[in-house]
């Protein structure tokens, strides 16, 4: 589950990174017979300009949704550890039975053994390769499904467009936070009371 908490940071750092791009790449200041206009459009798009943020621990820490697939990857990626691990213990097994005989063998049997080995070999690289990429496609799936989870909630708590960003906050990336912005608290209860309710159903 650490890769995709990375991965969920990596994502949200790099959105963070687009919109401060956006922010700070605007065009020079309009000159002056236009200054009045663009003055009045800024005003009216976003009265407020506040920008709100979400601790990203935080919400990890009580976000029912996020501790259930949480729970579910970490099921989904031991199951396929323990797989990995049997085939490799019965691949290895049989390696060794068959040096164990390779001396009472004929060359002919030696050389089938050669083959079986190879066989078992490869069969299980690529069910490795296959489990592998299972979890891959299975961790991309549910960290799409959460960020599209805190996205379309953030749009319905944001109808007022009162905030003009919602930043994702987690240690060592912001060097000062104003904590009269942190709005985790009513995400998370939000998207909470949203669950909550998805179980009801």
């Amino acid at each position: 589950m650490k890769k995709f908490l990375v991965g969920l940071n990596v994502l949200l750092l790099v959105l963070v990174g687009y919109l401060y791009y956006l922010h700070f790449s605007k065009p020079a200041s309009p000159k002056a017979g236009n200054t009045h206009l663009q003055s009045t459009s800024d005003s009216t798009a976003n009265p407020s300009g506040l920008i709100g943020y979400i601790d990203l621990d935080t919400l990890q820490k009580y976000y029912k949704y996020y501790e259930k697939i949480k729970v579910d990857f970490e099921k989904k990626q031991t199951a396929a550890n323990n797989e990995i691990t049997s085939l490799q213990n019965r691949y290895q097994k049989r390696t060794n039975d068959l040096q164990d005989k390779a001396a009472t063998m004929t060359p002919q049997e030696q050389e089938n053994a050669m083959i079986e080995i190879n066989k078992m070999q490869q069969d299980f690289q690529n069910r490795k390769v296959a489990i592998d990429n299972e979890l891959f496609e299975y961790n991309n799936k549910i960290k799409e499904d959460i960020l599209n989870r805190i996205e379309g909630f953030l749009k319905d708590y944001n109808k007022d467009k009162r905030f003009t960003y919602i930043f994702s906050y987690e240690s060592g990336f912001m060097f000062y936070k104003d904590t009269s912005l942190n709005i985790t608290d009513e995400v998370v209860k939000g998207l909470n009371e949203l669950y909550d309710a998805e179980q009801k159903k």
